[in-house]
């Protein structure tokens, strides 16, 4: 093969190589998501108090699947259900930045010349398999192949730019051979990051440039710091449209960085006179910089200790002073900086579980009824996870009507239940809709299976719907500087208690005694509020809201009770 002779040819050969780099990327880290499957979920959840396991937990589920970014979502997840506090997630995320540096030190690995044959391989394996496990593995075979072949074609598209003046002359800008220097060479490095959207392709073209000898030792690691950088921007970004929990992982993961980074600009070349003595006393690496006449063999290496060496240090820097990183961020002050930029909001509230089964039901290989049967598992999953989460809006419901803060945690928590339960049910019915008509699921059984599951998830949807119209008229007597009386309040917190216990109810004849007592009380308030013993005399505001609160409460209790006759196979409403 030519070397590239024109600055098109070369152009193309490092899109060509990038191209391939992502590709490459993208297969391995799907495939392995793909084989490790729930047991991913299942080790994130292991991370308990101990910042050190969470550290561990967030290494180990990185390295295995090569995506930072995807044990970040998996973390956020878990703390929007409740199963993780902010506190726990933090050691998580710290040992996440550990294990993605994993990955700069497989392009270290000199089989560059196999990854043409590496990819054919997996994609034979990937085309001709004939169960699912054998396609993940070919995918992520495949992916290695396209990471080394891209590595490789970029290293050849850009062998020859040596010989070319103004692209020599333009490189020595990226000089950190000053702390100006060194701060032009990091922002190089994040906004190359923030097009690319991948650290790992930025960092291999650093490795790229540096073998290469365009780039000095040191302009290349104040690059790798500036990518380090460019990657939380990124999930910043993602998380304006999320939550206020997405909103605290991302800024723990961005001031994680910026702090890390900062630091690191002061101690630069001290911290690069360390990786050269770890080079020295673990590979026996005299010159990071040694050229053998081709390229510059062992700079790469020293890429990837500076890579791995600051996370680690970052996360010892942090382990201390994570838990208190976490109060500041859930603090109230925050909590209002996080609520003025909700209008940046796109994307409607999702959870891992709805995900799955929308590809699992598009996969047509296999019969509708086993599709239904595999659905109905997850389906349930779904429910649970539904079930907690109205569980915990009816306990933020009694919050509500204690307090008298109108900018509270649990006032957002009830609106962000209410914009998930919504979009879930939607995508729900929409998935027990391709089962509709086939004939294969049109026997009476599973058709009543059908109905069953839309009607519960229609009924628990309009549960969450009354709970934030409950919420609305709590705001809208604050608003207007007034208050329930004393017994109000005492009457609306039993009444959430009795509704409370009602939905807990595993045992059919409870669970409509329970909801027919809530019914009684309710009937009671209403007649407590319109008595003229004078004790409940008020403002209109009040009375009028205080009354739509008992009907939301109504509306709430019939719905849960047509949930649980429907969970119960009870054939009313």
């Amino acid at each position: 093969m030519e070397k590239p002779s024109s600055y098109l040819e070369i152009a193309f050969a490092l899109i060509g190589g990038i191209g391939f780099f992502l590709l490459g990327m993208k297969f391995l880290s799907e495939g392995l998501q793909k084989i490790a499957g729930n047991k991913i979920r299942s080790l994130i959840a292991l991370a308990t108090n101990n910042r050190v396991f969470g550290v561990g937990v967030g290494f180990l589920v990185t390295a295995i699947i090569q995506s930072s970014t995807v044990t970040t979502v998996l973390v956020v997840s878990f703390v929007d259900s409740g199963l993780m506090t902010l506190a726990q997630a933090v050691g998580v995320i710290m040992g996440a930045n550990i294990g993605t540096t994993l990955t700069a030190w497989i392009l270290t690995i000199k089989i560059e010349q196999y990854g043409l044959v590496l990819a054919g391989l997996g994609a034979i394996v990937y085309v001709f398999s004939p169960k699912e496990m054998g396609k993940y593995v070919g995918g992520s075979v495949m992916g290695i192949g396209c990471i080394f072949l891209g590595l490789m074609i970029m290293k050849f598209a850009a062998s020859p730019i040596r010989e070319y003046p103004e692209f020599v002359e333009a490189f020595k800008t990226f000089n950190a051979n000053s702390y100006l220097g060194i701060l032009k060479c990091a922002f190089a490095g994040c906004l190359l990051t923030v097009i690319i959207q991948s650290s790992t392709v930025t960092i291999g073209i650093t490795m790229v440039l540096a073998s290469q000898g365009l780039i000095s030792f040191e302009s290349a690691a104040a690059l790798v710091l500036g990518e380090n950088l460019g990657t939380t921007l990124t999930a910043i970004i993602a998380s304006l449209s999320g939550n206020n929990n997405a909103r605290r992982t991302a800024s723990f993961h961005a001031l994680f960085n910026v702090i890390g980074v900062f630091y690191m600009t002061l101690i630069f070349h001290p911290a690069l006179d360390f990786i050269k003595w770890e080079l020295d006393f673990f590979f026996g690496i005299k010159d990071v910089s040694h050229y053998d006449g081709k390229s510059f063999l062992h700079v790469g290496l020293g890429i990837a200790a500076l890579h791995t060496t600051f996370n680690i240090f970052n996360t010892l820097v942090f382990l201390g002073p994570c838990r208190q990183v976490a109060r500041f961020l859930e603090s109230a002050f925050l909590k209002r900086v996080f609520v003025k930029i909700r209008f940046f909001r796109k994307e409607k509230p999702k959870i891992p579980e709805v995900e799955m089964l929308l590809t699992m039901v598009n996969n047509k290989n296999e019969s509708s009824y086993i599709r239904f049967v595999d659905a109905e598992s997850r389906i349930q999953k779904v429910l649970n996870y539904m079930r907690n989460q109205l569980n915990i809006g009816l306990q933020n419901l009694k919050s509500c009507i204690e307090s008298t803060e109108k900018d509270s945690p649990e006032i957002d928590q009830i609106f962000e239940m209410e914009k998930l339960c919504d979009n879930t049910t939607e995508r729900i019915q929409s998935i027990l809709a391709t089962f509709v008509g086939s004939e294969e699921t049109t026997t009476p059984d599973v058709q009543k299976r059908i109905f069953k599951y839309e009607r519960i998830f229609d009924s628990l949807e309009s549960v969450s719907d009354y709970m934030t119209q409950v919420v609305k008229l709590r705001l809208r007597v604050l608003d207007n500087k007034t208050d329930f009386l004393d017994f109000q309040k005492r009457d609306l917190l039993k009444l959430n208690d009795l509704i409370s216990e009602a939905m807990a109810c595993t045992n059919p004849g409870a669970h409509e005694a329970r909801f027919n007592e809530a019914k009684e009380f309710i009937r009671a308030m209403r007649a407590t509020l319109w008595s003229a013993d004078g004790e409940n005399a008020t403002n209109l505001i009040v009375n009028d809201s205080y009354s739509n609160m008992l009907t939301s409460y109504r509306k709430i209790r019939d719905h849960l009770r047509s949930y649980g006759n429907a969970f119960f196979g009870i054939d009313k409403d």
